[in-house]
């Protein structure tokens, strides 16, 4: 395997910027195969047609990087050919090692080059030969005409390739611009030195065999005492390391082919055609047409202007009799469009981490809003502006102190009027006190149960998938655009056969959630109190433990003093990855890595799990009991997870740890009032009681626990329709209770 370069201290900086002629060649294929394993290491993506995604979308985003930080003139994407090449004549056993590209990334493949076309990047191939050669070719060529050549890859065979005129860019590596010094630096020797070390090293991934026994330190040892390959091979009686010296003698024609192996060939039959490489303007409708069918929705945004309402659609209303004008121009059939203001407050200092990480922090479609623990300290007076739609592309506006705000309630509260909403619950929330009755329509269940893998469901992602729409942010428009919504929708839910898991069990779940929301749960803060003091005792010891392992005192919060100490002081492999500021990386699964080798490491993720435990939940969540009501009141979701399960935020209940002791014991201090019952009810499969996967053939068995142990309740066809329905009646009067 090939070694990872060391971090640079500094990049060399772009010494050709201003030069027209500049000409960068991507290593297409190197940069997909390190974009599928990176992700595949991460998380996947896919659409839900269960297209997998992430290869592209890094690749993509690469693509948009490349273009915005070096405004390329001149710019190729170079692949391989799925062939043999030369190599293979010369070397039968050439890459014999290398398994099938995976599956998950051929499919990928094909959209690459469409994005590519789509942005107007020539692709280039030539039968026989691999990217490099082709590179090298091209590269070559360039220079002859006076031209300078950026080879855009993350491979060190490239490095090969360096000179005056050809430097290697590699954009995982934070823009990284090798020249000759910085390739002697990553590899130390000079390029035209380097493919005499890749020939000893060998290559396990191409099968490259190389000179046995002789590694990346004793190659770059070589070819630096004796000059080059051939010089070394020639005085091999001169190596004073046996392996080494043995190794040379032994192999001479071995390390030779290898070396012929790894040697870009620059004399490919291949025409330089500059002109044809010259960078345009992308295919805007191209890249529209394949970001949809991707479903990249954030690409999408970039593509699209904010779209203006006609003038004259959207008003402001003056009198009431402008509000009964509109309800009775409702025509048979048609649904009232609502959209309601939401309050923006400024987020408290310790709130704002998670703020950032919660996509659905906004009570309302298009503003921020704030957690209903906060807003049920808020007196029921307050009145927020409103706008309702009765037809597409017209709204009405309703100011709070308007005289009509009161017919806007009659109508909100009169159940006989259907109703249309995005995000219902959140919206009652508001109206705080209001009633709101005759809800068919809410667009974000629906957005939610036909796009389930779609981590937000706000009015402007929902828009934009389904409309390719960038909503311009007013109130009126809300209620617009949720009219209209809700008619698409409504007919893309029953089409895909979700009407009655909408209807029964998605829909009617809302006032049993908001319920709950309201009803808040106790908390005995001596429980907490009492832990806390303990913990502080724990940490301390803990850190005393961890600075006796090390040798010293240094502050164990800050990841640099940590690097420090355990891959300098205490020699511990460093690992690739690096976290915030370039610092070598001490994250969990690093740490984890480490804690077989010394008890440090081991001791540190002891210390954090304390130092977590004690900040997140045992001092945190007594602030968060709400001054009005003495209880926590969180904030359920039902559309944050792809299975179907409910999540909880502001504040997280569900990661609550329940496999340790400290977990049990924080759990421990939820309470029930005198005369009643906690309830606490888990799942032991995918899927919770109560809530079903968003495609009913997807459907399978779920387990609820119980003081009996595990239990599966009936599917559905097997009386599962009434189980389910008798554990939503049990939550609903859970909820009722006020505990």
């Amino acid at each position: 395997m090939k070694a990872a370069s060391p971090l640079p201290e500094a990049k060399p900086a772009l010494v050709h910027r201003d030069d027209p002629n500049r000409l960068f060649l991507i290593d297409t294929m190197s940069f997909i195969f390190r974009a599928y394993h990176a992700m595949a290491r991460q998380r996947s993506m896919s659409t839900r047609k269960g297209l997998p995604t992430a290869a592209i979308y890094v690749f993509v985003n690469m693509l948009r990087k490349l273009r915005d930080d070096f405004s390329p003139q001149y710019l190729a994407a170079v692949f391989d050919v799925a062939a043999p090449t030369f190599r293979d004549q010369q070397y039968k056993e050439y890459k014999a090692n290398r398994s099938e590209m995976p599956g998950e990334l051929a499919q990928q493949i094909p959209y690459i080059r469409r994005a590519l076309e789509a942005y107007r990047i020539p692709i280039l191939e030539v039968s026989g030969f691999e990217a490099d050669d082709v590179i090298g070719t091209l590269a070559t060529k360039a220079v002859a005409q006076g031209r300078h050549v950026y080879v855009v890859s993350s491979d060190k065979d490239m490095l090969q390739l360096v000179n005056e005129n050809v430097l290697v860019l590699n954009p995982p590596k934070d823009n990284l611009i090798a020249d000759a010094g910085k390739v002697e630096e990553i590899l130390g020797v000079p390029p035209q030195r380097v493919v005499d070390v890749m020939a000893l090293r060998g290559d396990s991934i191409d099968n490259i065999p190389g000179a046995p026994g002789i590694g990346d330190k004793g190659s770059v040892e070589i070819v630096r005492r004796f000059g080059s390959l051939e010089t070394a091979l020639d005085r091999a009686a001169e190596v004073e390391k046996k392996t080494y010296r043995e190794s040379l003698q032994n192999n001479r024609e071995q390390i030779l082919l290898s070396k012929q192996l790894v040697t870009i060939k620059c004399d490919v039959d291949i025409d330089l055609d500059v002109e044809g490489m010259r960078m345009g303007e992308p295919n805007v409708e191209a890249l529209r047409e394949l970001f949809t069918e991707l479903e990249f929705t954030s690409l999408l945004k970039e593509l699209l202007p904010v779209v203006e309402a006609a003038e004259g659609n959207y008003r402001e209303v003056e009198s009431a009799d402008e509000v009964e004008s509109a309800l009775r121009a409702l025509a048979p059939g048609s649904v009232l469009a609502v959209a309601i203001e939401a309050e923006v407050t400024a987020p408290e200092p310790e709130e704002e981490a998670e703020e950032e990480d919660n996509q659905e922090s906004g009570l309302l479609p298009l503003t921020a809003g704030e957690a209903p623990e906060k807003a049920a300290s808020k007196p029921s007076s307050t009145q927020r502006a409103a706008a309702i739609s009765v037809s597409p592309g017209s709204a009405l506006t309703i100011a709070p102190d308007s005289p009509a705000m009161s017919n806007v309630a009659s109508a909100l509260a009169n159940a006989q009027i259907p109703k249309a909403i995005h995000d219902w619950k959140s919206t009652g929330h508001a109206l705080e006190g209001t009633a709101l009755a005759g809800i068919r329509h809410d667009t974000k269940l629906y957005s939610y149960l036909l796009d389930p893998t779609y981590s937000s469901h706000t009015l402007p992602e929902v828009a934009l998938r389904h409309f390719n729409l960038k909503v311009g942010g007013s109130l009126a428009e809300a209620a617009d655009i949720t009219g209209r919504l809700a008619t698409t929708l409504r007919k893309a839910l029953e089409d895909a056969g979700l009407r009655k898991l909408y209807e029964e069990v998605d829909l009617p779940l809302v006032p049993v959630l908001s319920r709950m929301e309201e009803a808040g749960v106790a908390i005995d803060r001596a429980v907490l109190d009492k832990m806390s003091e303990r913990l502080v005792g724990e940490i301390e010891a803990k850190a005393k433990e961890i600075w006796q392992c090390c040798g010293q005192e240094f502050n164990i919060n800050s990841p640099k003093q940590l690097g420090d100490v355990l891959f300098n002081k205490l020699n511990l492999p460093k690992p690739v990855k690096y976290g915030k500021g370039r610092t070598i990386s001490t994250a969990v699964d690093v740490l984890e890595g480490l804690a077989a080798e010394h008890q440090a490491p081991k001791l540190v993720l002891e210390y954090r799990q304390l130092s977590k435990l004690k900040s997140t939940y045992v001092d945190a969540l007594p602030a968060l009991l709400n001054p009005a009501t003495g209880r926590l009141h969180t904030t359920f979701d039902q559309t944050g997870t792809a299975t179907g399960r409910l999540s909880s935020a502001n504040p997280n209940l569900q990661n609550i740890p329940i496999r340790t002791e400290l977990g049990r014991e924080i759990r421990a201090a939820f309470t029930a009032a005198p005369g009643h019952l906690l309830l606490a009810a888990s799942s032991g499969g995918s899927f919770p009681p109560g809530r079903r996967y968003s495609h009913p053939h997807r459907f399978s068995s779920v387990r609820s626990s119980s003081a009996h142990g595990h239990t599966r309740p009936p599917a559905a066809g097997e009386g599962g329709e009434l189980w389910h329905r008798l554990w939503a009646v049990g939550v609903w009067a859970f909820a009722k209770s006020g505990d």
